[in-house]
C-alpha cells in the first residue's frame, strides 16, 4: 500500500510536469526545494524536492512542490520498522524588485502530507505564509532563501480511531527553505 501511494504521487506530479508544456502561463520554472541547513546534523544531507512555478510574468506565479516525501525501513533488535511519507503544496508566490537582480518574495501555501508508520497513520494539514530574498543569477537560474510562518495541525488514527494529535502556530520554527530553478524558455 505504502509503495502503491508513493508511485501515484510521483505519477502524478510527473503528469504535472509534462503537461506544464500546455499552461498557458507565459513564464514558467522548475527545480528543487532544499531544507538542506539542517541536514547536516538532524537528517538527510540534501532534503531535495521537486517544484513548479508559473505565471503571466515572473513577479507573480504560483507554484505546486512536494512535500516531506520519504520511506524508510530500518531493524532494531529484531524487530522491522518501516515509514513513508508524501506530501504536496501549492502556493502563490509575488517578488518585488530590490535591486538589479535581487527580489523580495513573499506568498501564501496550503497543503498537506500523509504519514504511514505501520499501524499509524497520521495527516498533516498546514498553511505557510512564507518571506525571503529571491536571486536571478543569470536568465535561466534562479535561486531563493526563505522563511515561513505557520500554522498546521496533525489528525492521527490509531486503533481505527482519527483524533487530532496537535496544532501549531510558529514564527521562524520550521527550517528555511533554500529553492534552486531554471527558467523554462517563454511561451509565444
Amino acid at each position: 500500500m505504502i509503495l502503491k501511494i508513493k508511485i501515484s504521487l510521483f505519477r502524478a506530479f510527473f503528469i504535472l510536469l509534462l503537461t506544464l508544456q500546455n499552461v498557458s502561463a507565459q513564464y514558467r520554472e522548475i527545480g528543487l526545494v532544499s531544507t538542506a541547513n539542517s541536514g547536516i546534523l538532524y537528517g538527510p544531507i540534501l532534503d531535495a524536492r521537486p517544484v513548479i512555478k508559473w505565471g503571466q510574468t515572473m513577479d507573480n506565479v504560483r507554484t505546486i512542490r512536494a512535500e516531506r516525501t520519504y520511506l524508510t525501513f530500518s531493524r532494531f533488535q529484531g524487530n522491522d520498522y518501516g515509514s513513508a511519507s508524501s506530501g504536496i503544496y501549492f502556493g502563490q508566490e509575488w517578488r518585488n524588485l530590490l535591486s538589479d537582480r535581487l527580489y523580495f518574495v513573499h506568498g501564501p501555501e496550503i497543503g498537506s502530507y500523509l504519514t504511514l508508520t505501520g499501524a499509524y497513520t497520521s495527516i498533516q494539514p498546514g498553511v505557510r505564509y512564507s518571506f525571503g530574498v529571491f536571486y536571478k543569477l543569470n536568465s535561466k537560474v534562479n535561486f531563493a532563501l526563505t522563511t515561513p510562518i505557520t500554522m498546521m495541525t496533525s489528525f492521527g488514527k490509531s486503533d481505527g480511531n482519527w483524533e487530532q494529535s496537535a496544532f501549531s502556530f510558529g514564527i521562524f520554527s520550521e527550517n528555511n527553505h533554500l529553492t534552486i530553478t531554471y527558467t523554462l524558455d517563454n511561451k509565444k
